[in-house]
């Protein structure tokens, strides 16, 4: 690996590839090694302790960590249990294609359609 030299810097032997000196985050949690078959949409990695610490870093790690991050993971629950207690939908393309590039995406932006639940009040 590369040492620190107090006059020089950061000095590295030439076999030292990109993703040892830089952490892309991209390339941390598409790493089979800590998420088996990680193209696959498995959601139950995440179950449990979840994965060890910094494999999965949406918001960054350590000290220079986003401090939106509680916040963001809030606000998607409350917005979340709105739309599930309020409405129902349905996909309007059923067979849309799903590209990566570097994060899973529909290729069509994946339309819906929402509807209201018929509450009863009584």
């Amino acid at each position: 690996m590369c040492t620190k030299q107090p006059w020089f810097g950061l000095v590295c032997p030439r076999n030292v590839q990109l993703d040892e000196l830089h952490w892309i985050a991209h390339i941390t949690h598409k790493n089979p090694q800590h998420f088996p078959n990680p193209e696959k949409f498995d959601p139950t990695r995440f179950e449990g302790n979840g994965p060890a610490p910094y494999t999965f870093v949406p918001f960054g790690a350590g000290p220079r960590m986003c401090p939106g991050n509680e916040y963001a993971r809030l606000a998607i629950l409350v917005f979340m249990h709105n739309v599930v207690t309020n409405f129902g939908w349905e996909k309007l393309l059923h067979n849309e294609k799903i590209v990566s590039d570097p994060i899973p995406r529909p290729t069509q932006g994946l339309p819906i359609r929402l509807y209201r639940h018929h509450k009863i009040i009584t």
